[in-house]
C-alpha cells in the first residue's frame, strides 16, 4: 500500500511541476533545464539524507552501478527528452506519450526480472492507461502544433522512463536500499552525464545558462525553485519509494495518472471538462482501484 500511495503522490507533484516547468521551457534548453534541476535537487537530497534515521550506506558495487546506470538512462536521457518534448508539444500531449511507459514497464519487468502480475493488475494497467490517454486527447483551448520531433522526444522519454524504473526497482529491492539514497545516486549519475555532454558537445550552453539566470526576475526564480523542489526532490523520492514497495508496472501506471491531476487543476481554474473527459477520469479511478482491491 505504501508504494501505491507514494506513486499517486508522485503523480500529483509531477503534474504540478510539469505546469511550472512549462513556463521555463522557452528560457532554457532541455539539457540546461535538466542540469539545473538535477544540481539543485541533488543538493537538497544530500542535505536531507543525514537527517533520516537508520540509513545504511554500505552498498555493493553491483547495486551502485545499477543505480548509476539507471540515472543516466532515466534522468540524463529521459528527462532531457521529456523537457524537449514539453517545449515542442506542450504538457498534456507530452504526458499522453508517457502513458505508454506503464505497459512497457510491465513487459520489461517480466522479461528482465521475471516479475509476474495478476490478471487484475494487468487489467488495471490497461484500463488506467486507456483512461489517461482518453483524458489528455481532449482538444485544448490553446493547442500547440504537434511535430515529429516533439513526438519522438516524448516516445524516447517514455522508453527511458520505463527502462530506468525497472532497473532501479531491481537495485532498490535486491540491495534493500533506502529510497532517498537511491534517488541521490540516480540524480548524481544524471548530473554527471549531463555535465560531460555539455562540456564535450554544448560548452556554449553552460555560459548561456549563467546569462539566462541573470535575466530572470525574482518571481521566476522562485517558481523555478518550487518546480525543482516539487517535481524532482519530492517526486523522485516518492517514485523511489513506490519502486521499492510496489511492482514496477503498477507503480509506473499510478505515476502515469499525472494528466488526471492536470484535469483537476483545470477544473479549479473554472474550466469545465467535457462529458468524455469526466468519463475518462472515472474510468481511470476504476483502473487504479484494481490495484488496491485485488491484492
Amino acid at each position: 500500500m505504501l508504494g501505491e500511495v507514494a506513486a499517486l503522490a508522485a503523480a500529483f507533484f509531477w503534474a504540478l511541476a510539469s505546469l511550472l516547468y512549462g513556463r521555463f521551457s522557452h528560457h532554457f534548453s532541455a539539457l540546461q533545464l535538466n542540469l539545473v534541476k538535477g544540481v539543485i535537487a541533488a543538493s537538497l537530497m544530500l542535505l536531507t539524507l543525514p537527517l533520516l534515521p537508520n540509513v545504511e550506506f554500505s552498498l555493493s558495487p553491483e547495486h551502485i552501478g545499477i543505480l548509476l546506470f539507471s540515472g543516466v538512462i532515466g534522468i540524463a536521457i529521459g528527462d532531457s527528452a521529456y523537457f524537449a518534448s514539453l517545449k515542442r508539444i506542450g504538457v498534456n500531449k507530452t504526458l499522453l506519450l508517457e502513458s505508454i511507459a506503464p505497459p512497457l514497464s510491465g513487459i520489461l519487468a517480466v522479461l528482465i526480472l521475471g516479475s509476474l502480475l495478476t490478471w487484475q493488475s494487468w487489467l488495471g494497467v490497461l484500463v488506467t492507461t486507456f483512461a489517461v490517454a482518453l483524458v489528455v486527447m481532449q482538444p485544448e483551448t490553446h493547442t500547440q502544433k504537434v511535430n515529429a520531433a516533439g513526438i519522438g522526444f516524448g516516445l524516447l522519454a517514455s522508453v527511458c522512463q520505463a527502462s530506468g524504473v525497472v532497473i532501479s526497482h531491481y537495485a532498490l529491492v535486491a540491495g534493500d536500499i533506502e529510497p532517498l539514497l537511491g534517488a541521490v545516486l540516480r540524480l548524481l549519475a544524471g548530473v554527471g552525464a549531463l555535465l560531460v555532454t555539455l562540456l564535450l558537445f554544448k560548452r556554449r550552453q553552460l555560459a548561456q545558462l549563467v546569462t539566462g539566470f541573470s535575466k530572470m526576475a525574482q518571481r521566476e526564480f522562485v517558481l523555478l525553485l518550487l518546480a525543482i523542489v516539487v517535481g524532482t526532490f519530492l517526486t523522485l523520492w516518492l517514485q523511489q519509494i513506490a519502486l521499492k514497495y510496489a511492482n514496477p508496472a503498477v507503480a509506473q501506471t499510478l505515476i502515469a495518472t499525472s494528466p488526471l491531476f492536470i484535469l483537476l487543476f483545470s477544473i479549479l481554474k473554472g474550466q469545465i471538462p467535457s462529458g468524455k473527459t469526466l468519463f475518462g477520469t472515472v474510468l481511470a479511478v476504476g483502473g487504479i482501484s484494481l490495484f488496491f482491491i485485488f491484492r
